[in-house]
């Protein structure tokens, strides 16, 4: 078996940043610290742990899959061959200066505790990092507006995906694993383009219509990728929920317009749907909503 027939391996372009491998890679070079001592949580090929390597850091990849683990370890400094808690079991003493969760947390039971368990083995100073998908990007909404929620081999709807997150929810997850966030980027991804990639089958009218109607950035956020540290001790829960929450997410690039979004024609279009939506609003809640 090859690298490319392990299900998770990918190949990574540094140059497009657009991408959460190439992020993940950009995050922990950030740290400038040479000869770093990394963990990589579900390594697969171990195609990001090399890019890592080849920058001079001791890599040690977890990987449960034994194809992808034999692979990783042609190309990474250690690999072992089981889930995270079994290798934290083996190696009790061990510290890393970064511990990476490249599109892990979301296979997860219970991501917080796998979290937690992570801090026990970050340096002082070290940092996690990480990247999630996004449960609310326009894709998920258009196929939930055509009353599916269906799940493929890939994607967002990944059917070995076990929880989902969104920008709340990803603020959430680092509060109460005690960790507080100092970087957080979106990966941009048009609807039609995901729907194309991952088999959706999203219907146009279903794609125009979330686009219309949607109210925030998170409609092209396809992926979160981050970077967190260990909080303070003397700092609340509240204060780092709020903390978290504040932390922007910077678009790697400009969202998409739609096509025709610099129409005239089009955009007189959309405006009559708003005002046609408004009269259907009030006539439909004229007389105020339940409770």
């Amino acid at each position: 078996m090859t690298a490319t027939d392990i299900k998770y391996s990918a190949t990574i372009d540094l140059v497009n940043r657009n991408n959460s491998h190439s992020l993940l890679h950009e995050l922990v070079v950030e740290l400038e610290e040479p000869g770093m001592s990394l963990l990589e949580v579900g390594c697969s090929s171990g195609y990001l742990g090399s890019t890592l390597v080849a920058k001079g850091h001791h890599v040690t990849g977890v990987e449960p899959d034994k194809a992808a683990s034999e692979a990783a370890r042609l190309v990474l400094n250690e690999v072992f061959n089981g889930d995270i808690d079994a290798f934290f079991d083996a190696n009790p003493g061990r510290r890393f200066d970064a511990i990476i969760l490249g599109d892990v947390l979301e296979h997860l039971v219970a991501p917080e505790a796998a979290l937690r368990r992570c801090l026990e083995h970050l340096d002082a100073d070290g940092a996690i990092v990480i990247s999630l998908p996004c449960v609310t990007h326009g894709s998920i909404r258009a196929m939930l507006l055509e009353g599916r929620w269906e799940y493929a081999e890939l994607g967002l709807l990944d059917r070995t995906h076990l929880r989902f997150f969104s920008r709340n929810g990803v603020a959430e997850l680092m509060t109460h694993a005690g960790l507080e966030i100092d970087r957080l980027h979106a990966i941009v991804v048009p609807i039609e383009d995901a729907s194309e990639r991952y088999g959706m089958a999203l219907r146009p009218q279903s794609i125009a219509a979330i686009e219309a109607l949607a109210y925030d950035d998170d409609v092209f956020t396809f992926q979160f990728v981050l970077r967190a540290q260990r909080a303070g001790l003397e700092v609340s829960a509240a204060d780092l929920l709020q903390r978290n929450l504040a932390c922007p997410a910077r678009n790697v690039v400009p969202l998409p317009k739609p096509p025709g979004h610099r129409s005239p024609s089009q955009r007189l279009r959309l405006r009559l749907f708003n005002v046609l939506l408004k009269q259907i609003t009030k006539r439909r809640f004229r007389h105020g909503t339940r409770n």
